[in-house]
């Protein structure tokens, strides 16, 4: 007859165990089933099974604390980023209505000005007219 020991994890004594023995605590669990509850897109699941094939069905997963803590990591990181990258911008940003400034004049491009004197003393276009009118300014000019 085989003569196996077990020497458990939690640091209790050392024990023998022969083939065909079982002890108590080394059988298998049955894990009971998950209790009703609504997804998150508003469907109810009643079980382990269902879950699972809306999981697949959605193509989706499931998230557990480290893996929430690493989406949180992740999202932290790139708002640092973004913010760095503005902290830039902010720097190079004019002011152009800053009550009490003096007025200075603008620097007009071509097509402006050519746009402004098509326009003079005429009705506001639509939009879309506005667009056509410009490309077309555009092609003239070119």
């Amino acid at each position: 007859m085989k003569r196996t020991w077990v020497y458990p994890s939690d640091g209790s004594e050392a024990y023998e165990v022969t083939r065909g023995e079982h002890r108590e605590d080394s059988m298998a669990s049955v894990r009971g089933d998950i209790a009703p509850f609504m997804s998150p897109d508003g469907v109810m699941i009643e079980g382990r099974k269902q879950w699972r094939e809306h999981l697949k069905r959605t193509d989706t997963i499931e998230m557990g604390h480290s893996d929430v803590k690493y989406a949180q990591a992740e999202w932290n990181r790139k708002k640092e980023i973004q913010r760095e990258r503005l902290k830039g911008q902010v720097a190079t940003v004019q002011e152009f209505d800053r009550p009490g400034a003096p007025i200075t004049q603008m620097q007009r491009s071509g097509l402006n000005v050519e746009m402004a004197n098509r326009l003079h003393n005429r009705p506001a276009p639509e939009r879309k007219e506005m667009i056509k009118m410009t490309l077309d300014q555009m092609k003239r000019m070119k």
